[in-house]
Formats: C-alpha cells, sequence, structure tokens
C-alpha cells in the first residue's frame, strides 16, 4: 500500500512546480496553484442534498467541480433515463456503482493493475501540505465493497476531490502526465480561469474513458479522423465551442450509445437526457430533460420541447467556410432585429423582423465565384411592398461608409425620395428592407439564430440543426 510520502515522491510535470516540503510534486498536475482548493471543492457533495428539490439531481453551490458532477450524473442517468424525472435516483448504490465504473476505466491495461482509493488522512484537510492515504485493491470485487464502505465519505463534503484523486492515482500520475499533454493539451487538470477552480476536457476524459487525453473533437491534428472515443460513448457530449471555434465534437459523442449528453456551456457543464433516443427524422418532435445544479440559473430540472427541423447530424463534415461574393439582389447584412418586436416577443427570435441591406454592383468588393452545383442565394426586389417601411430610411450608400463618415444616423422622412448626405437619388443609394425571420435566406436564419438564441440552443443545434427550442411549461429556456 503506498503511503503520502511514496506519492510524494513521483516525479515534477513538465512545466510544474517543484516538490517542497509543503507541496507534493503530482500537486501542480491537478491544481493551478500551492494552496488548498477552494470552498466549491471542498464542501461539494455527491448526493442530492438536504434541502428539497429534485431528489434525482446534484445541486452545485458554486462554480467549479461541474465536470464531475456531470461525469457521475450522467452515467447515473445512462442507467435511469428511461424513468420518469420522478423516478430517478441518487442511492448510495447508485454513486457507487458509477465510481466503480470510472475507476474500473482508470485502470492502465498492464495485467493485476490496481484500484487506489485515496482521501485524507484527517479528514476535511485537502491542502498541499495535508496528508493522503491510499488503499490499493487488486480487484474489482475488493474495490467495490470498499467503495461502498466509505460511499458516506464519497457522497461527503469533498468527495468530488477523492473521487478525482482516487481516478488520478489509479491510472498513475506518470501516464496521466503524458497523456493529458498530447495533442496540444495542458495541466493542470483543473485550470483556473474566470477566479475559479474548472473542470478541463483532460480530466472530463479521464473520468468518461479512463484516458487523460483531451481531444474530443472529430479530428486529430493531422486531420484523420479520430476514433479514439468509439467505444467509449456511454453517454455523450455536445461544446458550445463547435459553434464559437467551428472543431466539430467527435462523431461517437454525439451519438452516444444511450441518449443522455453532457453539455459544455464554455465554462460550465449540465446534463441532459431524453427517456427514449430521439427519431432522427426531419421535422421529429421529442423531450429533452436538463439539470442544472448551479445557482443563479439552478438548481432546476428543465424539460424541453424539441423539434428537430433539420433531422439530425450524422458525421463530422469538415470544410473551411468559403465567402462567394454577394449578387446584386441578395442580402448583403443584417443590420438588426426590429426593437419592437423584441420588445413584444422577448427572446422569441422567429418571430421577429429584421432590417437587412442588399447587395448592390461593387467593382472593389472581391470573392470566390459561386460555383456550379452550389445553390444560388435568394434574391430579393428592392421595391417589394412587403418589406417596406414608412417613416426615416437607412442609406444604403452611407450605411456603406458608416465606420469612415462615424454617421450612423437615419435618413429624416422629410427626405423620402433622396439621400442628403451622399446626395443621391433614392433609387439611386438603396434603402434597407425589413423582412420577417421566415423570408430569410437558411444562411441569415443561422446568423441572426446563432446571435439572439439562448446559451443552450446553439449547443443542441450542433446536434439538431437550427431546432425549435421551447420551455415545455411555457417559461424561459434554462441556462447551461
Amino acid at each position: 500500500m503506498p503511503d503520502a510520502e511514496a506519492a510524494a515522491a513521483v516525479p515534477d510535470p513538465a512545466g510544474g512546480h517543484a516538490a517542497d516540503a509543503n507541496c507534493p510534486a503530482w500537486w501542480s498536475v491537478v491544481w493551478p496553484a500551492k494552496e488548498a482548493p477552494p470552498d466549491a471543492w471542498r464542501l461539494q457533495r455527491l448526493d442530492c442534498g438536504s434541502e428539497g428539490g429534485w431528489k434525482g439531481g446534484l445541486p452545485q453551490p458554486k462554480n467549479g467541480p461541474c465536470g464531475v458532477l456531470a461525469v457521475v450524473h450522467a452515467f447515473i442517468l445512462a442507467e435511469q433515463h428511461t424513468r420518469a424525472p420522478s423516478e430517478v435516483e441518487l442511492t448510495p448504490e447508485a454513486v457507487a456503482k458509477v465510481i466503480l465504473k470510472i475507476l474500473q476505466g482508470c485502470r492502465p491495461d498492464a495485467d493485476g493493475a490496481p484500484f487506489r482509493l485515496v482521501r485524507p488522512k484527517t479528514k476535511g484537510a485537502y491542502g498541499p501540505e495535508d496528508e493522503l492515504e491510499f488503499t490499493e485493491l487488486a480487484d474489482q470485487d475488493a474495490a467495490s465493497k470498499e467503495i461502498q464502505a466509505r460511499i458516506g465519505d464519497f457522497q461527503g463534503p469533498g468527495g468530488v476531490i477523492d473521487l478525482v484523486y482516487s481516478a488520478i492515482f489509479t491510472r498513475g500520475i506518470d501516464l496521466v502526465r503524458t497523456e493529458a499533454l498530447s495533442e496540444g493539451g495542458e495541466l493542470p487538470l483543473v485550470p483556473k480561469a474566470f477566479s475559479c477552480w474548472l473542470c478541463s476536457m483532460e480530466l472530463m476524459s479521464l473520468l468518461l474513458r479512463g484516458q487523460a487525453a483531451g481531444n474530443v473533437g472529430a479530428f486529430h491534428a493531422d486531420s484523420s479522423p479520430n476514433l479514439s472515443w468509439d467505444g467509449f460513448n456511454t453517454v455523450g457530449l455536445l461544446s458550445r465551442k463547435e459553434k464559437e471555434q467551428g472543431i466539430p465534437i467527435a462523431d461517437a459523442l454525439k451519438s452516444p450509445k444511450t441518449p443522455v449528453w453532457i453539455l459544455h456551456g464554455g465554462d460550465h457543464f449540465t446534463v441532459a437526457w431524453a427517456q427514449s433516443a430521439p427519431p432522427q427524422d426531419v421535422g421529429a418532435k421529442f423531450t429533452l430533460h436538463q439539470w442544472n445544479g448551479l445557482p443563479p440559473g439552478g438548481p432546476r430540472l428543465a424539460e424541453m420541447s424539441i423539434t428537430a427541423v433539420k433531422g439530425t447530424i450524422s458525421g463530422a463534415l469538415r470544410e473551411p467556410p468559403k465567402f462567394y461574393k454577394p449578387e446584386p439582389g441578395e442580402i448583403d447584412e443584417i443590420v438588426q432585429a426590429d426593437p419592437n418586436d423584441k420588445a413584444n416577443f422577448p427572446g422569441q427570435y422567429r418571430k421577429w423582423r429584421y432590417e437587412a441591406m442588399l447587395a448592390w454592383d461593387r467593382p472593389d468588393l472581391q470573392g470566390e465565384p459561386r460555383p456550379e452545383g452550389v445553390p444560388p442565394e435568394p434574391k430579393f426586389d428592392q421595391e417589394d411592398a412587403r418589406y417596406q417601411r414608412e417613416g426615416p430610411w437607412r442609406c444604403r450608400l452611407c450605411y456603406d461608409r458608416r465606420f469612415q463618415t462615424m454617421d450612423f444616423s437615419l435618413v429624416p422622412a422629410e427626405s423620402p425620395d433622396a439621400c442628403p448626405k451622399c446626395d443621391k437619388p433614392r433609387k439611386e443609394c438603396g434603402w434597407s428592407l425589413w423582412l420577417p425571420f421566415a423570408d430569410l435566406p437558411p444562411n441569415r436564419q443561422a446568423s441572426v439564430m446563432d446571435q439572439h438564441a439562448k446559451k443552450i440552443e446553439p449547443i443542441l443545434w450542433t446536434k439538431w440543426p437550427d431546432a425549435e427550442v421551447v420551455d415545455a411549461a411555457g417559461g424561459l429556456l434554462p441556462d447551461c
């Protein structure tokens, strides 16, 4: 059985601080500073709490360990997702089973690699100077019994740290370090950002599949398909970063074995699930449940009604975006959503009208010509009566030069036929139109949706493109 002194003798990771009398060398693999983890970690529990609320959820008082909670919760839901939410339970037996599953996955391939359960020698003492207690167990039966014996510790304050330590030392600190730094990964496993100690994708990967390699994308750095998640996708992952950075998530994570997904909102992880596999047909309707344990958006169990207007994504596409020079009559730019519509239908961007500028013939604008076989963009008539608006109007030529002139004003209603700023007739300079969402071309719809959607919507769109997502109870969509 290793002791704290033996653990402290582990070689220092690349780039980490050296061991000293008050800080073991492995510390910098895990934590971002030579100090005790904050209360968000030390006080976090792995149970439903004692303040009422949904018995199937993990409340999270402070931001930080959300990734660990999401993995544990997702694995529990993988076993119970067919139940009505009111019947989901976080029993000690269910949590113990998940902990065993995580640690079983972390065991190296070498024959006889032991389970290592880790906790502080002094309960609640998680500082770098505090000693740890290690328990080695040779097989799954012994590990299961020991996990059940100490499930009160795992579910009590600091249990998330005990789970993280047990996973890391079962895997082996050197192997964790090597895997985490592969493919451009970084350490520590818990970086500091936004004044919080957060969960990295390397830590998420360790807990989800027993390997700390944090590439959850569909491709490796050499552009070859990332198939490393195949077989390790009991639950899935959908991430906002796919929309923000254009990096698709691995196919296996988008299409997991169970209809349970961890949702990555950028700085927070939540969990969503369906009671049965959602249909893949265009226009299919189904229900997703989502749990967010973190204030101010949570603790909240939400039910969302989904309409998959374009069906389901299967397989990652990787084509660099191309800019085709817009032709006269195509929409060149969306200026804004109608302020009155936004006030009358808050958050319901599909009910808004949008101010749009049409393109005109511009020899100075460069762009790749649209090749044959690529559908042309819809063209609009500048004079179309459906899209006109009386009163002050926006000159197209002056709007194009607005950052040069710093003049953003409208042409007053008293000058309906000419723009006094550019001294051109209205029909020559052009003006903005007002189009309802339904009349916008698909690419423009996607653009305004990304701009105005609730945070959870673009995440779900990485699986169900442009799906209509509404709160089943008629309220606001949940945070994530």
